[in-house]
């Protein structure tokens, strides 16, 4: 088997540890971002290389910060010669929400003022800024350096989306900060597969629906939390009325990061079990 390696920004936890799980069950060795919580780390990389058998390698910081991408590069160059076949942008939050107090760009996004429009639709130029830095501009970033590192014809870029981020979906107003910034990672997608489709590099995005992960417990919380009632029905109400597994997203995202999908670039993949069509 061919030497493989790949990053996963966020890929220590939630969906993001279910595509590092799925790209090492494939033979790939891993550099995994991650922001504060060291425990979940050592936990993904120690069960990682038990498991799977590949080096995995983590880096702590937060991806809106220039020096975060620096490192997870620079341990690219010291742990795999420099050479990349893989990079998937994983890294997301909810500012106030998934947070804590330790993040601390993002928790002067959290405290800043701004206007609700409605329940829960938070709009100000501060978290506008951090989100744009979290999806498209940390997207931008990686991707500028990746493609450096990377063969042609060996390379694989994945960005993770959201549900209501482009026009085949009804805008989600709770979701509105975040969406935006990551209706501009699908927009780049596009752009940056037309633009390495000459060197055969592949560029997509997934854009997962209900996923069940830690990342719901503080989402759901105020109504009973994420087996409750109110959460079944919002389950209920979906095509397929249940909820994705982390592995089921990792699983595309890792036949995406495969000779199988070469000819598979500049989509925006709903894995949702059809909740694009509701």
């Amino acid at each position: 088997m061919s030497f493989k390696s790949a990053i996963v920004t966020g890929g220590t936890r939630g969906i993001g540890f279910g595509i590092s799980e799925q790209l090492a069950q494939d033979g790939y060795n891993l550099i995994l971002s991650f922001n504060t919580n060291e425990e979940a780390a050592s936990t993904a990389k120690t069960t990682i290389e038990s498991t799977y058998g590949v080096r995995v390698y983590t880096v702590k910081g937060d991806v809106t910060e220039e020096s975060t991408i620096e490192n997870i590069f620079k341990c690219v160059d010291d742990n795999f010669d420099g050479k990349l076949t893989a990079l998937v942008h994983n890294a997301g939050l909810y500012v106030g929400i998934t947070t804590t107090p330790e993040s601390s760009q993002a928790n002067l996004a959290a405290n800043a003022p701004g206007q609700f429009l409605g329940e829960d639709a938070l709009t100000n130029l501060t978290q506008y800024d951090y989100y744009q830095n979290v999806y498209p501009k940390c997207l931008i970033r990686c991707v500028e350096r990746a493609v450096n590192c990377m063969e042609d014809g060996k390379g694989y870029i994945v960005a993770i989306s959201s549900p209501g981020c482009n026009s085949c979906q009804r805008p989600r107003l709770a979701y509105m900060m975040p969406g935006q910034a990551k209706t501009v990672v699908e927009f780049l997608v596009r752009y940056y597969a037309l633009m390495l489709a000459p060197r055969q590099i592949t560029v997509n995005a997934v854009s997962p629906g209900y996923t069940k992960t830690e990342a719901w417990e503080p989402l759901t919380a105020k109504f009973g939390g994420v087996d409750s009632e109110r959460a079944n029905q919002m389950i209920k109400n979906t095509p397929m009325q249940r909820w994705a597994s982390p592995a089921e997203i990792g699983r595309v995202v890792a036949f995406l990061c495969s000779p199988q999908a070469a000819l598979i670039t500049g989509v925006a993949l709903p894995v949702d079990g059809g909740l694009h069509l509701s």
